[in-house]
């Protein structure tokens, strides 16, 4: 019912309403009750209606002048009532002068300190019972644990839910009590936690909550104890996510160190703009380098990330298409690149599905020249960003991929060719654009159902900060036709995934028609599958850094590729879909749509 209320578009007119009535009905009992309080019988109304009518119209100016409708009933506490106390006086004041100086009227002079006694002693009492309603109703007695001690919200605080504890390190909080709560510090919280009962982390400070967050993970995972995040304004609770993909799955960055890999090298990123190219971007410039090219067709994009640049010494941005032939050869000559990274791609798989020769065109043909041109040029390195779904593609644009891969490993192949060509194959990377994990927060922060295409579709997972430092050590390792993979793990259902994040977001999974986030299953979309590869032939090495791989893949000999080729041109030329994926299953590319499983 409340919420129907909220959710209501005429809710501030409604709300407005309901608080005058309120407060309009509170003071004519007042009134009437104070009149039997001296005169010890009840009296008509109709003979106390002007002073009725006149004290409400005194009431009434004080509460536009205070704002009173604006006021926040459910966070009213005793600091509030400092409000209060100067309505009172002033409403004492006018009723007093009016008493003092009218005549026709009934009113014994005592009335003029009981009636505003009364009356504000029953609207304080009022807006309490509202505030505890709301506590009662709404949070439904959440009991909390709140990281970080912050005594501007504490009023805040302790309407949105009943706070077990604080837990904070600075001296001057630990070992405090506020209004009978304790402060903990993290030493003494982390070995105590679980004599405390909470169902609810409020987390004010992530440094203080990143103390205890892996004492407690056990208990918060088998217990489904919520999460939030919170802030506050203007005396108002504000809730966000908490999201940290190694802690939900228990998991540590397989991050190495790059060393002196860079410190001499001129750098070239394409797609520089887009999730994997601007953290390739961000751990070069932890490194020592000589020069960086960020290179994006995207102005937004390259907008995006240079504002995220404090330092631009030696980065140098852009705007341009990869494809462009001319001006590639130019920046590659002019700034004697070593080292290309080619991050750009169209990788959205049920929009190339739409769109395949767009796809074509730029993830294999313009990447083929490319490479071409890299080699010609001779620059040192040229890595690939591959996929997953170059394994036994079931979409265009795991084929893409895995057709640029095979150009890979033909060119390097060639005699004349002096430049290292290597490619990176990922699983997903959990925050990049077009991930699961935005599109999954955004339907519960506005409380939507989490669309899911499949119960039991799993994903292998890595983080951004991998990815990018997997792709960065490629160079270090790389001596010329590899595909490297990173180990990632177990993988991971989306399922899972989904849970964890309503858990942390604060709110619950709805089952049966109660809780807050429903997961609907909406069905595979097209060319998608139930589970992700990273092998093709089944077989792997590892190299000299920890958790990287080299995938063992047969090789394809230079007649095979360039029939491959040929053929590819030739239908994308004929804008031919039909022997465009009939050429596509060829056995080195393996592409088997879904529905001809």
């Amino acid at each position: 019912m409340i919420e129907n209320l909220f959710n209501n578009k005429n809710f501030k007119s409604i709300r407005f309403l309901l608080i005058l009535i309120n407060d309009i009905f509170i003071l004519n009992i007042s009134l009437y009750l104070s009149y039997f309080l001296r005169v010890e019988y009840f009296l008509e109304f109709n003979d106390i209606i002007n002073v009725s009518v006149i004290s409400s119209f005194i009431y009434l100016i004080l509460f536009f002048i205070f704002n009173l409708y604006k006021q926040y009933y459910r966070y009213f506490s005793f600091s509030s009532g400092q409000l209060y106390l100067k309505i009172y006086i002033l409403f004492g004041l006018f009723f007093g002068f009016y008493v003092l100086y009218q005549s026709q009227n009934f009113i014994p002079r005592s009335l003029i300190l009981i009636f505003p006694t009364f009356f504000f002693l029953l609207i304080i009492i009022n807006r309490f019972l509202v505030a505890n309603l709301f506590e009662f109703y709404t949070q439904k007695k959440k009991k909390a644990v709140v990281f970080g001690f912050n005594p501007t919200n504490i009023n805040a605080l302790l309407s949105y839910a009943k706070i077990t504890c604080f837990v904070d390190d600075k001296n001057i909080n630990t070992k405090r009590i506020i209004n009978g709560i304790k402060i903990l510090s993290t030493k003494e919280f982390n070995l105590n936690f679980d004599t405390y009962t909470f169902n609810l982390i409020l987390i004010e400070n992530d440094v203080t909550f990143n103390k205890s967050k892996y004492y407690i993970r056990k208990h918060l995972f088998e217990r489904k104890i919520l999460v939030q995040k919170i802030s506050s304004k203007k005396n108002e609770i504000i809730t966000s996510s908490y999201f940290d993909f190694n802690y939900f799955f228990n998991r540590k960055n397989k991050i190495s160190s790059l060393g002196d890999t860079y410190k001499t090298k001129v750098v070239l990123i394409t797609g520089a703009g887009g999730s994997i190219g601007s953290n390739i971007v961000f751990q070069l410039l932890q490194s020592k380098y000589k020069k960086i090219f960020l290179l994006d067709k995207s102005e937004y994009n390259l907008y995006e990330i240079s504002n995220k640049i404090s330092n631009k010494k030696n980065i140098i941005f852009l705007l341009k298409n990869f494809n462009n032939k001319n001006d590639m050869e130019q920046i590659i000559i002019k700034n004697k690149i070593d080292i290309i990274f080619h991050a750009a791609a169209y990788k959205h798989v049920p929009l190339i599905e739409l769109n395949p020769f767009s796809a074509i065109k730029n993830n294999f043909l313009d990447t083929f020249e490319l490479m071409k041109l890299s080699s010609r040029l001779k620059v040192s390195n040229f890595c690939l960003i591959s996929s997953d779904k170059a394994v036994r593609p079931t979409n265009i644009m795991g084929a893409t991929k895995r057709l640029s891969e095979l150009a890979l490993a033909y060119l390097n192949n060639l005699n004349a060719n002096s430049t290292k060509f290597c490619s990176v194959r990922f699983g997903n990377v959990i925050n990049s654009s077009g991930s699961v994990k935005p599109l999954f927060q955004y339907q519960i922060d506005n409380n939507l159902p989490i669309t899911l295409t499949h119960k039991k579709i799993i994903r292998y997972f890595m983080t951004i900060e991998e990815a990018a430092n997997l792709v960065l050590n490629t160079i270090k390792i790389s001596s010329g036709g590899e595909v490297f993979l990173l180990d990632m793990g177990k993988s991971i259902k989306l399922y899972d995934l989904a849970k964890l994040m309503i858990q942390f977001s604060g709110k619950t999974l709805k089952q049966n028609g109660i809780g807050d986030i429903d997961i609907k299953i909406i069905g595979l979309r097209k060319g998608e599958k139930l589970y992700e590869e990273l092998l093709i032939d089944q077989k792997s090495k590892e190299t000299k850094i920890n958790s990287i791989y080299q995938s063992l893949e047969s090789n394809i000999k230079k007649k095979e590729f360039l029939e491959i080729l040929s053929n590819i041109q030739n239908h994308y030329n004929n804008n031919d879909i039909s022997k465009l994926k009939k050429a596509l299953k060829n056995k080195f590319i393996n592409y088997l749509p879904l529905n001809e499983k």
